[in-house]
């Protein structure tokens, strides 16, 4: 079964490698806050935290709080913040200032893989206040994408294409299935497919590179072994239809700490969609309809948990 996988994946990778030949469509700007973040940031009088933060707060939280209401973003602790922010300021500046090129040149290698996306994404760039390095989130009835480039120099330093490709696929998945559309939020058995499919559709928009690419540079991730998969997949069917924060966390959060791996969801989803594929390319797996997801979900969860 293992090599069967793996084969299937080599094809499907140097399918992708073919597509991304081909034209692409222009692509629209990031709604970018940086240039009034640095213009706030390095105003700042010298002195104490809470001083600095009290300025930055007047100077660019307060004019810019809709976006950070938008993206979900409730308090912050901005003295506690500055100080982690001040030492990765200058690698947070050079990414800012390369963000438009490098977004632009990662919408054109996803056109030409899904030449249906939308090429003009809604996106918005600012510091999240360690919140999240990207999040597609609905914002007046439409996806949108936040970048925190704060918590992406912190976890993926000054390269994070893949993680641009990662939530760019969570918009084009929403754009093409709206059975994702949930009314009190994803259950945890779509999360699940849909961490798996962006990470399924991130190796397919990288071909060629290791395995670690496609989770982000999570090299936990990407080294998870057989046995501690088949023991999250055990534990996960009493949990699938659970929509709360803790559930979602443990499976699903960057920040737990516990008995499993963090995000082990991830390597789960990637392992269903992969057994799940059979023959359907990536825009067929996103317009697989969520009551099929579900069935996909349970069936795979138990054939893992059995080995």
């Amino acid at each position: 079964m293992q090599n069967r996988t793996m084969r299937r994946r080599t094809a499907l990778l140097a399918a992708a490698g073919a597509t991304l030949s081909g034209p692409a469509r222009a692509c629209g700007p990031v709604q970018d806050l940086m240039p009034s973040f640095w213009a706030a940031y390095d105003a700042l009088p010298p002195g104490n935290a809470v001083d600095r933060a009290r300025a930055l707060i007047a100077a660019y939280l307060q004019p810019n709080i809709d976006a950070y209401r938008a993206a979900g973003i409730a308090r912050v602790d901005v003295a506690a913040w500055l100080p982690r922010f001040d030492p990765v300021a200058g690698t947070v500046r050079s990414l800012s200032q390369r963000l438009s090129d490098l977004w632009c040149a990662r919408l054109a290698q996803f056109q030409r893989l899904l030449p249906d996306a939308e090429p003009d994404v809604p996106a918005t760039a600012f510091v999240s206040f360690l919140w999240f390095d990207g999040r597609a989130r609905s914002v007046q009835g439409r996806m949108a994408l936040f970048l925190g480039l704060d918590m992406i120099v912190l976890l993926h330093g000054e390269e994070p294409g893949p993680l641009l490709d990662h939530e760019r696929f969570h918009l084009y998945h929403h754009q093409v299935n709206p059975s994702l559309i949930m009314e009190g939020g994803d259950p945890l058995w779509l999360g699940i497919w849909k961490e798996g499919l962006a990470v399924h559709a991130t190796a397919l928009l990288n071909p060629g590179t290791p395995r670690v690419t496609a989770f982000m540079g999570d090299e936990m991730l990407a080294s998870m072994d057989a046995a501690v998969l088949r023991r999250v997949a055990a534990e996960l069917p009493t949990q699938l239809d659970a929509t709360g924060l803790a559930e979602r966390s443990r499976y699903l959060g960057y920040g737990y700490r516990g008995t499993i791996p963090a995000r082990s969801g991830y390597v789960l989803g990637l392992a269903i969609v992969e057994r799940a594929a059979q023959g359907r390319d990536l825009a067929a797996l996103a317009r697989i309809p969520a009551p099929e997801i579900a069935a996909i979900v349970r069936r795979e969860l138990a054939a893992i948990a059995q080995g």
